[in-house]
This record gives structure tokens, sequence and C-alpha cells, in this order.
């Protein structure tokens, strides 16, 4: 069972939106690695960046739970 199933299913909605990592990362103003470490779980996203990747990957509001937290 995978730990990080919200993960996993904001990984797949990036990939269905054909956004990648170097974009996404790029719109947050992070690095690529500080992204990765984050949408693999090893350090979690603040509400900040979890507002700017809804609002980027067009995301609902009432969806955050399914790919966040």
């Amino acid at each position: 069972m995978n730990r990080y199933r919200e993960l996993v299913e904001l990984k797949g909605i990036l990939r269905e939106k054909k956004i990648n990592y170097e974009t996404l990362a790029a719109y947050l103003k992070m690095s690529l690695s500080a992204l990765s470490n984050k949408i693999n779980g090893k350090s979690t996203f603040n509400i900040l960046e979890v507002s700017k990747i809804i609002s980027f990957v067009g995301i609902s509001r009432d969806n955050i739970p399914l790919y966040f937290f």
C-alpha cells in the first residue's frame, strides 16, 4: 500500500495535463530538487504552494484532499 496515495494522484494529473516537473518548479519558483522532494513525500507542500498548484493545474478546491494531505 502506498503511504502517499495523494502524491501518486498528483503525479497522475500532472502527466495527464502534460505538465512536467521543470515547468511546475519554475512556476512555483523553487528548484527542481525541492519539488522532487515534495512530490515524492520527502518534504511537504505548504498551503501557498498548494494554492498555486491547484490554480496552475486546474484542480478544484473541493478536490484538494485527493492530491494533498
